[in-house]
């Protein structure tokens, strides 16, 4: 999928530690818990969409229908993540979104990262990145984290 992206980065496997929280993720890569990212899979009236924050933000749902334009949204259950993605939860890779053509957005702060680290196709696998990515990608940015305005 990264090659069909364009994307460049470099996987960095961690078989002993479930990275399905972004704590764990952060510890096992040895990098600050802001530098990882959660992809976060929802689904509304209009379909799945996609929303990438970083691993010490919370999503604000509120932004997010807001600048998607979505009535109503929830978060995908499990089962629903992975027959949408066709990867488990813990382990969609950030870039998944763009290949699966589903709406797409990311936290503005994410973009502030020098480096992140997203899944990688499983919870114990992770991949380094350059944030420029998700525009390039095609991603919205926008701020839908919670916190001010």
């Amino acid at each position: 999928m990264m090659e069909k992206l364009g994307v460049e980065g470099e996987i960095v496997e961690h078989p002993e530690v479930d990275g399905r929280r972004s704590e764990d993720a952060a510890s096992a890569l040895g990098v600050p818990l802001c530098s990882v990212l959660k992809t976060l899979i929802l689904v509304g009236r209009e379909g799945p969409l996609a929303a990438v924050i970083r691993g010490c933000d919370r999503l604000s749902m509120r932004k997010l229908r807001r600048v998607s334009g979505a009535k109503r949204l929830r978060m995908a259950r499990p089962e629903e993540v992975e027959r949408m993605t066709g990867f488990p939860v813990g382990g969609v890779p950030p870039f998944a979104p763009a290949a699966l053509g589903m709406p797409r957005f990311v936290d503005e702060a994410v973009l502030s990262q020098g480096e992140v680290y997203g899944a990688a196709g499983s919870p114990r696998a992770g991949v380094r990145l350059d944030p420029s990515v998700f525009l390039r990608l095609g991603f919205v940015a926008a701020d839908i984290r919670e916190g001010p305005e």
